[in-house]
């Protein structure tokens, strides 16, 4: 039997905040904030991962453990997204519509 040929382990994430951790907006749903979180777990999990004898891998699941369990709790949520400031307006419109208003889009 061959042997197998070990992969790179994945790169660490030093992320600023916990949305950057899970690589998602800070408009995301409660849905997609699982989804990212375990697709990131079954990547990342010590258990299964190729490069468990790294501590890398182990940092990066913990981390990302962190958010999820965060950004999970809709009172720790809150809490978190109010000490991050109010979001930028791109953030506020959501799906890049832009709010018209009617006295300023007429051409006179």
């Amino acid at each position: 039997m061959a042997a197998a040929v070990p992969l790179a382990a994945p790169p660490p994430l030093a992320a600023g905040s916990l949305y950057e951790a899970l690589r998602v907006g800070r408009a995301a749903t409660h849905v997609e904030i699982k989804a990212a979180y375990r697709a990131m777990a079954k990547r990342l999990h010590p258990d299964t991962s190729r490069a468990s004898g790294s501590g890398g891998a182990a940092a990066a699941f913990l981390e990302i453990r962190r958010a999820y369990e965060t950004l999970s709790d809709p009172d720790a949520r809150a809490r978190y997204d109010r000490s991050l400031g109010p979001p930028s307006d791109r953030q506020r419109v959501g799906g890049g519509v832009r709010v018209r208003r009617w006295e300023t889009d007429q051409c006179w």
